[in-house]
């Protein structure tokens, strides 16, 4: 694909449409804002739809969020429209349009690709829809389009991370071959390439575009991925709300794979309600641990938890992968420090409490998960490729040549690196080797890690600046963990965010802590460039 067969590509994904229709604030409205305009009849879905669609025309040229939009979108909204007029309403998210992160599979039927951002496989069909994907258009929810992300969702955000993402090192999170460079809706100025690849102006990744699309009002909700934080990261530099389930809570099938050890997709949403409703679509109602839904969960607040934080200036991101910026970092301890305040005057017990340190998981001086990343991905990625009915690439080395071949496209200039494939392709680590790392991971990061803090300190949850280094001991440990928004910072307009974490199967006390915090906190400001 050449670069005007690309554009061309790119400009067929986005039909322009002219209708006007009743307002509706885009950059604000959550999933129930829409649900109250559409059962009210103030909009149908196909309204609703549009007005999407028109926003993504609008600025996605710049933000690249979205990949390209679903051809059937105005058609199954036209579907669901219908259904409503004769009393059928599926769920709270009937007619309301979501992002797919573009690691999920979607049938051709859909009309759209499933790449992970890699040229290499536009055009290679998968055979079925992910089941994540099957349970939300039988929830009545809308696939508006794929959403952008770092190629094969290689996050280059992950902290402590000495490689910096799969396809390649030191490569700018947000970045696909598909897509180009996603930028933050809220920082001001483009992504500042000389810093480092957690900068302040990044987006973070690698569910890059899912978290970028909500915050610029190209859809109420998105669904991505994450492997050591990229649901988390990129949520919280788009000032929203998400989670990170347990392992194997939300089925993998259909998920161009990671890592077998650490996957998992989730929701994101600009509330907790949403989110609550997102995660009960995602899981089926016989996976939910205890009873009722997870949207019963939102009642109530701090007054009957125990609340365990993290000191801010132990768990900072290194300069390794965050230029320093005095005033940012100022800021952050202040503005985190002023939230812990606020939710100790709320909470029924409140103290700091310490946490192991992610080091722990070297072994033999080396990350002993990534070091699972690398060995499981060529396994991974080639058994992926053998459920595609048209792939255009039949292993892990045709990819890495592929890229060769397109070097043009795949390798340009300030991305031109895939070191980590190449490393994937040669390590060769013994089944019994992996087991005995994935078991050190799991025990640094539960019996040693968090379960130890929770029981050492009598407390419920843990929390802690979002952009920090826990997110590799919770994705060790296989736990839930969800982020918050905070505030802004003065330094660029970025945003700022708390995360909780806890133990397995507790989804349901995260999602209380969001809606409690939901409730004292400042509203969450919209991106002010797109006002």
């Amino acid at each position: 694909m050449g670069f005007s067969l690309k554009f061309l590509y790119r400009l067929l994904c986005f039909p322009m449409r002219t209708t006007s229709y009743p307002p509706l604030d885009l950059l604000k409205a959550t999933g129930h804002d829409c649900q109250v305009q559409l059962s009210t009849g103030k909009l149908t879905s196909v309204q609703l739809v549009d007005l999407y669609l028109k926003q993504i025309k609008s600025s996605n040229g710049y933000l690249r969020a979205v990949l390209e939009v679903a051809p059937g979108a105005l058609r199954e909204a036209e579907a669901l429209d219908d259904e409503r007029r004769r009393g059928i309403v599926r769920g709270p998210f009937h007619g309301v349009p979501i992002l797919i992160k573009d690691n999920v599979n979607t049938h051709a039927a859909l009309g759209m690709n499933t790449t992970g951002g890699s040229l290499a496989f536009v055009g290679s069909r998968p055979k079925q829809n992910a089941a994540i994907v099957d349970r939300i258009i039988a929830a009545g929810m809308i696939i508006l389009g794929k959403s952008q992300l770092s190629e094969f969702a290689g996050s280059k955000s992950h902290i402590v991370l000495p490689l910096n993402g799969l396809r390649g090192s030191d490569i700018y999170s947000g970045w696909s071959a598909v897509g180009g460079q996603a930028q933050s809706a809220y920082t001001t100025g483009d992504i500042d390439f000389e810093d480092k690849t957690m900068g302040h102006s990044s987006p973070s990744g690698s569910s890059t575009g899912s978290a970028v699309g909500v915050s610029a009002g190209y859809c109420p909700c998105a669904i991505g991925t994450d492997t050591f934080g990229s649901l988390i990261t990129p949520s919280t530099r788009a000032a929203l709300y998400s989670i990170r389930p347990t392992m194997d809570l939300v089925p993998r099938e259909g998920i161009l794979p990671t890592s077998q050890f650490f996957d998992t997709a989730g929701p994101m949403a600009k509330s907790s309600e949403d989110l609550a409703h997102l995660l009960d679509i995602l899981v089926l109602p016989h996976d939910i641990h205890g009873k009722g839904s997870y949207a019963e969960s939102l009642i109530g607040g701090f007054e009957d938890l125990n609340i365990g934080v993290l000191k801010p200036e132990e768990w900072y991101l290194g300069p390794s992968i965050q230029k320093v910026v005095p005033s940012a970092t100022s800021q952050i301890t202040a503005d985190t420090y002023s939230a812990y305040a606020k939710i100790k005057r709320h909470a029924k017990s409140f103290q700091e409490v310490s946490l192991i340190s992610p080091g722990e998981l070297m072994v033999n001086g080396s990350h002993s998960i990534f070091d699972l990343i690398a060995a499981g991905f060529k396994e991974n990625i080639e058994n992926y490729i053998s459920t595609l009915e048209t792939p255009r690439v039949g292993n892990l080395q045709d990819i890495i040549q592929f890229n060769k071949d397109h070097a043009e496209l795949e390798l340009p200039r300030d991305y031109n690196n895939q070191d980590q494939l190449v490393r994937a392709q040669n390590i060769d680590m013994p089944q019994e080797e992996r087991k005995r790392l994935f078991d050190h991971a799991r025990t640094i990061g539960r019996e040693l890690g968090i379960d130890k803090t929770l029981n050492d300190y009598g407390v419920d949850v843990i929390i802690a600046p979002a952009d920090s280094a826990f997110n590799l001991l919770v994705s060790a440990a296989g736990y839930p963990s969800a982020t918050m928004p905070l505030s802004y910072l003065d330094y660029n307009g970025r945003p700022i965010g708390l995360a909780v974490f806890s133990t397995a199967h507790k989804e349901k006390l995260l999602l209380k802590v969001l809606s409690a915090w939901e409730k004292i906190s400042e509203p969450r400001r919209p991106p002010l460039s797109l006002v």
